[in-house]
Parts: C-alpha cells; structure tokens; sequence
C-alpha cells in the first residue's frame, strides 16, 4: 500500500542512515499517536534499504506482566542474538553489549512501542544510546506520544537532554492525504478527515 505524506520522514531517515553508516551512528524517536502509521513507515524505510544492509526488529507487547528484555527475545528468535545469552543468566552489561555489537557494522535496529517496554528494555535503550555514536547504525525507538509518563518520559528526557537523538514526530494526514487514500471511493475527503483527524488507521 502507497504511504500517503511521509515522502520527508522518510527522507530523513534515509539521510540519517547514510550518515550513520558512515561513522555517526544515531539513534531516532519516532513518536505518533496510535494509528498514524509508524510500523508502516519503518517497514517501507527497511524495504528501501536493500537485502545487504541488516535489519534487526523488536517489538515490546501489550502485557500486564511485560516480557523482559521482549525485543531481544525477537532478536534472538530471529538469529541475531544468542538465545542462550538472553534467556541464560547473562550479565546485563555483558547482554548490553553483545547487543551494541551488533551495530558495528551498517545496520538499522528497530524497537517497536517502547511505551510497552519493562525496565530492563528500557535500562538498554540508555545504554546504547550513550554510546550510539560510536557505532555505524541507526537505531530507531516507536512509541505513543499522546502522554508518555513514568520511567518512559524520564528515558526520553534523558535522551534529548543529552543530544544522542534525534525526533521524528508523525503527523496526522491533510485533506489532500485523505483525497490521495479514497480516491477511488465515494466518498468526501473533507467530512473523512473531519471523522478521522487524518489517522489513516480510522
């Protein structure tokens, strides 16, 4: 499905990864409100990237118990960690920076919904983005805007206090965007978007 008006978000994602792969490696926060579409842009983002560049992705769940260190979990179930480092009796910094080494090389490393994560995940996030520059990846963290509260808003000051990151925040989609998506329908793109707010989910 065509993205409708993240031609200049992604733009600047693939300006960031060239950057990183060339000695600066960065770390992105891209904040939006549920439905805006953030899974859609990194997986479009990842696509354009090509077979060579690795992607590795992880994801925190919707749980009253959350999964420690969830993302890793996919990391490893996917090959590019250890299974028995995550789930053995691991050092967390040995953990921590088997994980870094994985951004050695050109590489983007995805962490979906960060506003899910457990402490340990986000006790990682501060540690590989003190240390993210060091690296040739890009590093990108999603979560939820619309409030972020607790040990979630404390790691974001953190990060943007210290000038290790960098902000994407997704916007809802204009009139024109929403014209673009139902131009095959019928239906008005003004009273949609009036409906909607220019969330493409709704």
């Amino acid at each position: 499905m065509e993205l409708v008006e993240r031609e200049a978000p992604l733009a600047e994602l693939t300006a960031l990864f060239a950057s990183a792969a060339r000695g600066q490696g960065a770390l992105v926060l891209v904040g939006a409100e549920a439905g805006l579409g953030k899974s859609s842009l990194l997986t479009e983002f990842c696509r354009g990237l090509g077979p060579r560049v690795p992607v590795i992705w992880g994801a925190c769940d919707p749980l009253l118990t959350p999964r420690p260190l969830g993302p890793l979990r996919d990391m490893a179930a996917a090959g590019h960690l250890p299974t028995a480092l995550v789930d053995g009796d691991t050092h967390r910094h040995d953990l921590f920076s088997a994980v870094l080494g994985l951004l050695v090389v050109p590489s983007v490393m995805v962490i979906e919904d960060l506003h899910w994560a457990d402490d340990s995940t986000l006790d990682l996030v501060r540690f590989v983005g003190r240390r993210i520059r060091s690296t040739r990846s890009l590093v990108i963290l999603t979560f939820r805007d619309e409030a972020p509260s607790g040990p979630l808003r404390s790691v974001l000051g953190d990060l943007g206090a210290s000038g290790q990151s960098r902000r994407l925040h997704l916007q809802p989609l204009s009139v024109a965007g929403v014209a673009r998506i139902v131009a095959n329908l019928p239906l008005d793109p003004g009273r949609l978007h009036d409906l909607t707010a220019g969330n493409p989910f709704y």
